[in-house]
């Protein structure tokens, strides 16, 4: 009787881990995939260590929040604004040293999460105590990184209407972020400061501009609609002869926009520095980081020597 080879065994549903070397050329990824799969490691990211994350939120966006919810916002139908160019008003001087806390708070919190995000995006333990030491010198980094972009800090102070000045300093950051968006975490990943971030990032998002820029509009829309919607929180006015049920209405508008507010900004920056290790690896430049990373977890034998170690590249086979 003829015997039959055995039939070939069916394509696997899973992912199929294929090698390439550096000289294959680098795989090109939609934008529309780039940002959902920098949004599902994002999730997954903050899940894995949602307690860590809680801590330095507490520590650092909770009070940015509220300081932010705080202060007028210069949007139509929010609070009523205040304007920081009348040097008669009493206003200007308090409220200058308040955006300039809030700055300082807003970089503090961006070190502290981009630390974080970036051990937990190789899976190392994250250490609150850690993230927080390393604050101070990422955020002189921050702060000559930043330098180039500080003329938009001045757009409030030029002579016109609130609403104006708010959409041309938004209009300005907005054509930044295609470019500058990753260098804040190149800063506080490559501990490099000044113009080398910036051509970093500039570098990085060839290709991938549409989706920084897509990432970053979402999430000032949503910051922009809480302030729009919450701020103004600490010039409220209730009636103290009703008692708790006068001030329950501004406490729990308080609370709410305020962990609404810091929660998008947490996500926000984890899912830039997120955002960063895609390019980073979309330009084959993890290779030799993976390598070093999970080196001592792999027993290499002897025929292994001469042969090229690469990352490798995750396809799915769809049936």
């Amino acid at each position: 009787m003829d015997s039959f080879p055995p039939p070939p065994p069916p394509p696997p549903s899973g992912p199929v881990l294929l090698p390439f070397s550096s000289d294959s050329p680098l795989p090109s990824l939609p934008w529309p995939d780039l940002i959902a799969g920098a949004a599902g490691a994002t999730l997954r990211l903050v899940s894995a260590h949602s307690r860590h994350f809680l801590a330095l939120s507490c520590l650092l966006l909770l009070p940015l929040s509220l300081l932010l919810l705080s202060l007028p916002a210069p949007f139509p139908g929010a609070s009523p604004s205040v304007s920081l160019r009348s040097p008669q008003d009493s206003w200007s001087t308090p409220l200058l040293l308040l955006a300039l806390v809030a700055a300082l708070l807003y970089l503090a919190a961006f070190a502290a999460v981009a630390a974080s995000a970036h051990a937990g995006f190789f899976g190392r333990p994250v250490k609150l105590l850690a993230s927080l030491r390393s604050v101070p010198a990422s955020v002189l980094r921050l702060l000559l990184t930043a330098l180039p972009a500080s003329p938009l800090l001045l757009i409030p102070l030029l002579p016109l209407p609130a609403e104006i000045s708010t959409g041309i300093a938004l209009l300005g950051v907005a054509l930044l972020v295609p470019f500058w968006s990753l260098a804040g975490a190149a800063a506080i990943v490559e501990s490099t400061a000044g113009p080398s971030p910036l051509r970093q990032s500039c570098r990085l998002l060839s290709g991938a501009r549409l989706a920084a820029l897509s990432a970053f509009l979402v999430f000032a829309a949503g910051i922009g609609v809480v302030l729009w919607g919450f701020s103004g929180v600490a010039m409220e006015t209730y009636d103290a002869a009703t008692g708790w049920a006068g001030m329950a209405p501004v406490v729990v508008k308080a609370m709410v926009g305020t962990a609404v507010l810091a929660a998008m900004m947490l996500y926000g920056i984890v899912i830039n520095v997120v955002l960063y290790m895609h390019c980073r690896a979309i330009h084959g430049e993890l290779t030799g980081e993976i390598y070093n990373e999970f080196a001592s977890s792999y027993v290499y034998l002897t025929f292994d020597e001469g042969k090229d170690r690469h990352i490798v590249s995750v396809v799915t086979l769809w049936p």
